[in-house]
């Protein structure tokens, strides 16, 4: 499935996750990955400038670091890992060489979930193609100015914050998105749809700052249900929040048996 504004490119080649990485004067020339390794396999890490790390597989928290000598682009392929980022948690300790990531492409669905904050601040991220990732956490892609490109597989949860701030971020497509916390899209603001297919749950703030989201398709509530009028089956309220979830008034949010706008205003069809 597609998240973005334009089909990815799967024609590069390529094995395991390629993390495309661009050291600079202002990255720094040391690079590290936080990882967790898929259960029993090894670990090996081919860093792109001929240098290869082994692990024998343990499980946990895991990083692993490397310096390159030159400055340049580099790309780093991973295999034996089912979730990769920079980091663990929100929280932890952001660094200079977050900005060197350019894009994630996982080419044999090895990557199935993403850590909190795993990409936060990466201002130079400009895609993510993990089409087995099926969870994310709290801000994975926060503040990641130029993310136009995301797949991913069925997002069953949005922790707060997931996409705050992406402000490249056009267009939204999955297949089930289910529980979507706080702040999920907060500061998007080029994005103009979002195609969430299966949802249970919005919570505060959802949409605030998207001043260009026009279209929201919900592909199992009724209007009603999305309003949170009806008499049963109605989209939780996460913290007690009331739609429209700081959207736009002209919003249009599509439900099952037609729109109903920010605004509140119901249209059927």
């Amino acid at each position: 499935m597609q998240i973005a504004s334009r089909q990815p490119m799967w024609n590069e080649g390529g094995r395991g996750t390629v993390v495309e990485v661009n050291m600079t004067p202002t990255t720094g020339l040391k690079f590290q990955l936080a990882y967790h390794a898929t259960n029993g396999l090894p670990v090996v890490i081919n860093w792109g400038d001929g240098n290869k790390t082994e692990h024998p597989y343990r499980g946990g928290d895991i990083l692993t670091a490397h310096t390159y000598l030159l400055y340049g682009k580099y790309k780093v392929t991973v295999e034996g890992v089912r979730s990769i980022g920079l980091r663990f948690l929100d929280g932890q300790a952001q660094y200079s060489y977050d900005a060197a990531v350019i894009s994630v492409v996982d080419y044999c669905g090895q990557i199935t979930g993403s850590q909190s904050a795993a990409f936060k601040k990466a201002v130079n991220l400009e895609r993510y193609i993990c089409p087995n990732c099926t969870w994310q956490g709290q801000r994975d892609f926060a503040y990641c100015s130029k993310l136009k490109e995301v797949v991913i597989g069925m997002n069953g949860i949005c922790y707060d914050g997931t996409y705050q701030y992406c402000s490249s971020l056009e267009k939204y497509t999955t297949l089930r998105t289910n529980t979507c916390w706080s702040y999920v899209w907060q500061g998007c603001t080029k994005l103009r749809e979002l195609r969430l297919g299966a949802v249970t749950q919005f919570a505060t703030q959802d949409f605030d700052q998207c001043p260009n989201l026009m279209d929201i398709w919900i592909d199992n509530k009724t209007v009603e249900q999305i309003k949170q009028v009806a008499s049963e089956g109605n989209i939780v309220a996460g913290y007690g929040a009331r739609f429209p979830w700081n959207a736009n008034p002209n919003c249009r949010f599509h439900g099952t048996n037609g729109i109903v706008l920010g605004n509140g205003t119901i249209i059927h069809e």
